[in-house]
This record gives structure tokens, sequence and C-alpha cells, in this order.
């Protein structure tokens, strides 16, 4: 395969003929289907203001430690707010970065039912004082990218023969996207900025400044990079597109590594639905769903094992367990990665 993911214009799915339309759906549901990587420019969020947004998370990074401490994640019950290096465990190994992150913002629910209804709740901020304008620039991106996310999956539901708007509609009328701001410091020998993994959402949309890092697998196990493309982000597929739509969209594992003596700053968008919905299969036309039981690569792709699955053995990547629910998956992707937090905030429901 190629060196590098394939570029996606946007700009016709925006201004193009039905047909352009329809070409562009193609190309996308073919990449979703062979790679699960790629990148997409003219896709509506001006350069400057990913610009202003890229030096708004670097400015924060920059606060005095004991401002970053006064919102550690460790206070939130929903896995909000700052962590220091070394805090996140990727495929049961210690990640080297440092994060903050931010989902919808909400009022806690007193006593949630069912349990993963906990997850919804507050973000943790810093004081305007501390970093003027940071909330509003963060809060924008975050509407932005929650925009885009909305027209690749159109884009993606025409791609597999549905109405645009049937993935859309699925996701149920509370949809539950994360954002994560991140800071890479060189990886240590042996170690990992973020370890080989796939993401456990549906769709993720990621912001990188000029320095490279990300690599994704390929179909014969080796590794390419997916190095920084001004003006474009880079769009890959979740392991919740690929159960849904029967293993045809395959969700690619990938890590970072920073092997540069500079700082490494990104920020990844996590697009899933209402802790509600269900994860039902998509009803795709037939010949995908023999595409994906025909291709090995597909049909015996897993999913990220839950916590209590690698206690017993099981591979990362291997998990056999198929959630019923989003929120179900959402809990195991949270607990899996800050076993601690998860123990202090829910001692008998961890695992």
């Amino acid at each position: 395969m190629s060196a590098t993911p394939p570029v996606v214009d946007m700009q016709p799915w925006f201004d193009g003929n039905a047909q352009q339309r329809a070409e562009l759906c193609r190309e996308v549901g073919l990449l979703c289907h062979r790679i699960g990587f790629f990148y997409v420019t003219n896709h509506g969020i001006p350069y400057s203001v990913s610009e202003t947004y890229l030096h708004a998370l670097k400015a924060f990074f920059a606060l005095p430690l004991a401002v970053r401490e006064a919102i550690d994640k460790h206070r939130s019950a929903q896995f909000r707010g700052w962590e220091k290096l070394g805090s996140e465990l990727t495929n049961n190994q210690v990640d080297y970065r440092e994060q903050l992150d931010i989902g919808v913002e909400a009022e806690a629910i007193a006593e949630p039912d069912p349990y993963y209804m906990a997850l919804i709740g507050p973000n943790q901020w810093p004081q305007e004082t501390e970093l003027p304008g940071f909330k509003a620039t963060v809060n924008d991106y975050f509407e932005r990218l929650s925009e885009l996310a909305r027209q690749l999956l159109r884009i993606m539901s025409c791609s597999l023969g549905l109405d645009e708007n049937h993935i859309q509609q699925v996701f149920g009328a509370n949809p539950a996207p994360y954002l994560k701001l991140i800071r890479y410091p060189r990886t240590r020998a042996g170690g990992q900025g973020v370890g080989v993994h796939k993401d456990s959402g549906f769709l993720t949309l990621l912001l990188q400044d000029e320095h490279a890092g990300l690599e994704a697998q390929a179909n014969d196990n080796s590794w390419y990079r997916v190095d920084p493309l001004p003006g474009s982000l880079v769009v890959n597929t979740g392991e919740l597109l690929q159960l849904v739509t029967h293993n045809y969209f395959i969700a690619t594992p990938h890590r970072v590594i920073n092997s540069a003596d500079q700082l490494r700053y990104s920020s990844a968008f996590f697009y899933s639905p209402d802790l509600n919905t269900a994860l039902d299969p998509l009803p795709i036309d037939a010949r995908f769903i023999e595409q994906a039981r025909r291709s090995e690569r597909h049909h015996g792709e897993g999913l990220m094992a839950s916590r209590a699955e690698m206690a017993a053995g099981t591979g990362g990547m291997q998990s056999q367990l198929r959630p019923r629910v989003f929120g179900d998956k959402y809990w195991q992707r949270w607990v899996r990665s800050y076993p601690d937090i998860a123990a202090k905030f829910y001692p008998g429901l961890h695992d």
C-alpha cells in the first residue's frame, strides 16, 4: 500500500453536483474498508481557526504546574480534566504523554441508571483569569469538529447504500463526543507515546502540529507514517463502525512515538453516539457483508479487550465481547485506561 494515507478533498460534498458527491462517497467508503485512515482537506474548518485553537492548546500546557494540577483528572468521576505524564494505560502499558480531556458539558446524574450514565457530567477548566479565552476557543472548535463529523457520517452512510442521515439518526438525541488535547515529549527508549490501539468509538478527527510521530498499521502488519499535512485533518474509523458494518469498515491499529527532541502537540476528537444507543448492525447491502466475510483481514478482526479480559489473558485487540449499547463500550474504554480513577469513584464497578 501507499507509504502515506490518501488525501480526500471534501469540496465536492459541499458544492459539487450529484455525480461528484456520489464519487466522493464511493471513495470514502473504499478507504474505510481497505485502510481506515485518510486525510481530509477543504473540510470546512478554516486554517486560521485551527491555528488559533492549536495556539490555545499549547498555551494550556505552558501554564504553571499548580494550575494544571488544580483540574487533575483524579478529581473527576467522569474522567475529565488534566493528567500528568504516565497517567494512562494503553494495552496495559504506560503511555508517555500529557493531556486534557473535554466532553459534552452537563450536570452529573445523582443516581445514574444504567451505570454508564455516571459518565455524563461537567468538564474541568482552568480559571478564565489564568487563560483568557481558552474555554471559548476549545468549545468553538469542539462544535466545528462535531459538525464535520456529522458530514463525514453522511458521506459514510451514502457509501454504504443508506440514506445519508441514517447513521446520524442511529446516534440518538444526545451524542457523546469528547476532545483530547495532547502534548508528547520525546518518547523514552523502548516506550510509547501512546501504545498500539484502536479507537473505541465510531469516528476520530485528528489535528497535528508540524511534528511527526503518528503511525498506522498496514494490512501486512508493517507500519507507515501519518505525518502532518498542513490544512488537513486525519480521519480514522473506530471499533464501533467496524462492529455495526459487519467488519466491512475496518478500525486500524495505530500508535505514537515521538522520536524527535521537540515537543509534539496534537488534538484528537472522538465522535460517538448517545450512551443508550443500541449497537445493532446497520442494514447495509449483502455484498458488503460478503466482502468482509471473505476477507481474512476483516472477518477475524476483533475489538480492544476489556480490563477483565486482559487480566484473563485475552490479547489486547481480540475481545470476544460484543457490547449491547454504546455506554457499555464507553465505560470499558475509561476503566481500561484509568483503573485507579475507576477504583476511586466506582469501587464495586471497575472491571
